[in-house]
């Protein structure tokens, strides 16, 4: 039974997080399963302004949407368009190849539990990518699929095709609703066919984001997380730069995972039933794909909000994260020791308050972000915003400038004059 530690989150934010936790959540035996005959697997035709929501999936022969095909997140049924193709094969359609890892793992392989049914009448099991998409298979999603032992028996199309036969499996994995026992044997299997090694590994790791590229650009001040955590004697980690065979064995082995939260704690589902989690919130909202993560693999999970929030923002970011007094709480309540006194001075995020800064006027100019699926979350985006306030208020409300242009803006002139004028008026008393 997994255990969920929320005394480390600002209180709204923790009863949200309970809810999610504690929402019925059903087990299904086994997935559903639509076959047809001369159907079309579609790939994805982007329809959103950002480039991630498309229209995609299979059709049968009289051109209707098979429902199952889609996908809650990113894929929405499709109509036909184009000559497809025709191929005399039965093939599996195992949905659409999203280049995010943490997508990829939840959504992208939830099907591919109908390939360890070792169904022998298959030709392919088939992937989709965007329309006309050229991309190579790499990396981590490679290895995972090599690693399944499906990759000789896989077509990746970015065209209309129509195949003799397709068998559409559902997912087998759902972030509300239900999930089915037959989605962790595909980690599991990946991680049975993983190679020993004799290298040492540690008992406790952490999964860092801070030398992703996009790092400088969106997330600020978790260089003082990573020092945080090698200083208790957790060795750092960075999942971007690691294979994916050695990352399962990181996981399978260590006593305690932590993490930023994200993609990286989705990750374990390549762990062990019941393994012990910590999971540094970068964002004032919930990712609402890691409970149903959590409850399925039984984990111990105590989740901490690292994060110091200002606007209302996607996950996408920008983020500031640190050791702020909710750290210092679980550090003292767990006998850690704290990072370096630099990465929690005032000089520090200050300079991490001026990146996110420009960072939100290059993404957002001086508008409000505001998304629909933002607004149920507004209470604890409050409750974020006045807990950041305690950090950034004197910048926030215009007493002090943080920019070197502000220092020519009548505003802060102006503040600048009243500043001398009440000091000479405190002398001359």
């Amino acid at each position: 039974m997994h255990t969920i530690d929320y005394r480390y989150l600002r209180p709204k934010k923790a009863a949200a997080m309970r809810r999610q936790h504690e929402a019925p959540y059903q087990c299904l035996e086994t997935p559903a399963l639509w076959r047809g005959e001369n159907a079309t697997i579609l790939p994805v035709r982007k329809i959103d302004q950002f480039n991630w929501i498309g229209c995609g999936g299979v059709i049968d022969r009289d051109g209707n949407c098979v429902d199952i095909s889609a996908v809650e997140c990113c894929v929405q049924p499709g109509k036909a368009f184009g000559e497809p193709e025709y191929r005399d094969e039965k093939v599996v359609y195992c949905g659409y190849l999203i280049h995010h890892w943490g997508h990829f793992l939840v959504e992208g392989v939830a099907r591919l539990w109908y390939f360890l049914e070792n169904d022998p009448t298959v030709d392919k099991y088939v992937f989709v990518l965007d329309q006309d998409e050229i991309r190579q298979i790499k990396g981590n999603y490679r290895e995972f699929l090599v690693l399944l032992k499906i990759w000789d028996k896989l077509e990746i199309i970015n065209k209309p095709t129509t195949y003799r036969e397709v068998i559409v499996p559902d997912l087998a994995f759902r972030r509300f609703g239900a999930y089915c026992p037959k989605f962790l044997e595909i980690f599991n299997a990946v991680a049975d066919n993983v190679p020993p090694s004799s290298e040492p590994l540690p008992e406790k790791i952490y999964l860092s984001r801070s030398l992703l590229p996009k790092h400088k650009d969106l997330e600020f001040g978790f260089e003082a997380l990573d020092d945080f955590f090698q200083r208790n004697g957790y060795a750092v980690l960075f999942p971007e730069r690691i294979p994916l065979s050695q990352m399962i064995r990181y996981i399978r082995n260590a006593d305690t995972v932590a993490s930023v939260s994200g993609s990286l704690p989705q990750n374990m589902l390549f762990a062990n039933q019941g393994q012990k989690l910590v999971i540094m919130e970068r964002c004032a909202i919930i990712d609402d794909w890691q409970p149903p993560v959590n409850r399925i693999k039984e984990l111990h999970t105590t989740y901490i909000d690292a994060n110091i929030p200002i606007y209302t923002v996607p996950m996408t970011g920008p983020f500031i994260m640190g050791y702020n007094d909710i750290v210092q709480r679980y550090a003292q309540d767990s006998h850690m020791v704290p990072p370096d006194p630099r990465f929690y001075s005032p000089k520090y995020y200050r300079s991490c308050f001026v990146g996110y800064m420009k960072s939100y006027q290059d993404l957002y100019r001086y508008q409000w972000f505001m998304e629909e699926y933002l607004i149920p979350e507004m209470d604890y985006h409050l409750e974020a915003y006045e807990y950041g306030v305690q950090f950034f208020g004197e910048y926030l409300n215009g007493s002090r400038p943080f920019r070197w242009h502000h220092y020519f803006e009548l505003h802060y002139f102006k503040q600048f004059i009243k500043r001398v004028l009440k000091k000479l008026r405190r002398i001359s008393l």
